[in-house]
Formats: C-alpha cells, structure tokens, sequence
C-alpha cells in the first residue's frame, strides 16, 4: 500500500490563544515495502505526523493517502478509518503499558475481537502471532504483567501483528530496552519487512537509522528537511537537524582522515566496514 502525504498541516488547539502548528505543508512518499525511519528532534512533528497516517489525528489542511484510503479533515471521506487503522497499525512508545487482560493470549485476541472475531478464532490468530514475537506457549495463560519488559514488548506488538496489517509504525520501538531486548525487536522488524510489510518507525537511535532503514525522513520545526538513504543523510552535513551520526561512520571517517579511502554509500553496517577494508588489501 502506498503511503502518499499532500500539502499536510496540523494544529493543536487551534483557533485558541494556545494553538501550536505541529505539521507545516508536509509532502511525502513513503517507499512501500521498506524499512523507512523517521527522525528530528523533539518537538519536531515525528509523532504528530505518523498519527495523522491512520486518522488518529485529522489534518488541519491537507490529506493522507494510503492506498485506497484517504484521510482529510472533511468528515465524508473518513468513513472507513476503521477498516484503515487495521490496515495500517501503529506501535506507540511503550506499548506494554496498555496490556490489561488477565492473560497474554486474552491480552493479544482483544483486538481481534473488536474487529468481529469470534472468541475461538480470535485465540487462534493470537496463538500464532505470538509465536511470530517468539513467545513461549507456556506463558499464554500468565498474567502480561508477570513477563520480563523485553516480553511484554513482544506481546504488545504481537497484539497489533495478529490484524495482519499491512503497515507497521512503531514509536521508539527499543526504548527502554536492554541491548539483548532491542536486538529481538529489531530482529522482528526485519522479519516482517521480509514478509512484505512496509514499516514506518520513529526513533532517536541513529545505529538502528543506519543499520536496519532503507529510507530516512528527517523532521525539523513541523517540515521535511530531508528525504533519502541513510549513507546520504549521514554522509552530509546534519549539524542543522540536531542529530549524532552513527559511531560507524565516525570510525569511517576517522579512516578517511588516514589515507584510507571507502565507499561510504555501501557500509550500513561492521561486516560491510571489514569486507571494504579486506578489499583493500
């Protein structure tokens, strides 16, 4: 499905002494079937905008369209944001705070069953995405709240994964996480994006940018201040978007700075930096 934004702005309380424009005059294609990261400092209209791509918030101005959906401010064609909200599901940033059932598997099939999922059924397709996040079946009929952070993590998301939506957004997917938690999470990411599915996420780990993202936004005071590959991103000059470059690339740098001259567009990641260094042998 692809995700095409238009002349998008959105405005907390507006038309009061307070309102706040978030979004200015967004236009965007997002790649489908990629990995596409979204990144600026805080502030800079990141969560504002995913939240305006399955109508949780309505554009000020402007519209969203993804796939055969459209999002605007004009109540007559949001009739099907329900249908859209499973098509394209957002992760938000600690999304294990809002388990509540008194079971995983209850937990993971609620929304099923809000979609009209009968009970059986609804416990059936949670079985399964919970085994897609790597959880155990002897915890299906645990309390979420007795599982580690790293799993309740993984059961939130299995949550959202059990709609088979087509499009995943995740808010800060690995905060607060330890490295071995972020590595099961990140490693499901790309497991989903194998399978097809076009995923959006919003962090401030510019390792993951680098290492896991086929396409970067970035984001600064509400307007898109650039679009592209994240050895082009990294490559320039970011002082101005108030973000760090990648410990990679500063090593790579710092090699260049020796004599050694590298492909910068093909390193994403340590075995890319050590085949090129192999080559110049």
């Amino acid at each position: 499905m692809q995700i095409k934004i238009s002349n998008l702005s959105y405005t907390y309380l507006a038309k009061t002494p307070n309102e706040v424009e978030a979004l200015h005059n967004v236009s965007l294609d997002i790649p489908e079937g990629k990995i596409t990261s979204i990144i600026g400092h805080t502030g800079s209209g990141k969560s504002t905008l995913i939240q305006t791509l399955n109508g949780l918030l309505l554009p000020t101005s402007g519209e969203v369209r993804v796939g055969e959906f459209v999002v605007t401010n004009k109540k007559k064609k949001n009739k099907r944001i329900k249908e859209l909200r499973k098509s394209l599901a957002i992760v938000f940033q600690f999304p294990e705070y809002q388990l509540f059932e008194e079971t995983v598997e209850k937990d993971v099939a609620f929304g099923l069953k809000n979609y009209g999922y009968k009970e059986v059924e609804a416990i059936k397709l949670a079985h399964k995405a919970l085994e897609e996040v790597g959880i155990d079946k002897s915890f299906y009929k645990r309390s979420p709240f007795e599982l580690s952070g790293g799993e309740k993590r993984r059961v939130a998301i299995a949550g959202i994964i059990a709609l088979n939506p087509d499009i995943l957004v995740l808010d800060e997917p690995t905060a607060g996480l330890d490295p071995k938690g972020s590595k099961i999470i990140l490693n499901l990411i790309n497991k989903f994006n194998k399978e097809g599915k076009t995923i959006i996420l919003v962090t401030h780990d510019m390792n993951i940018v680098l290492n896991y993202s086929d396409f970067v936004i970035v984001m600064n005071d509400g307007k898109v201040a650039f679009e592209g590959t994240p050895s082009d991103l990294f490559s320039g000059d970011i002082s101005t978007y108030s973000i760090d470059v990648p410990e990679l690339f500063k090593f790579v740098k710092l090699l260049e700075s020796k004599g050694i001259k590298l492909d910068i567009s093909k390193i994403r990641s340590i075995d890319d930096l050590i085949s090129q260094l192999k080559e110049k042998r």
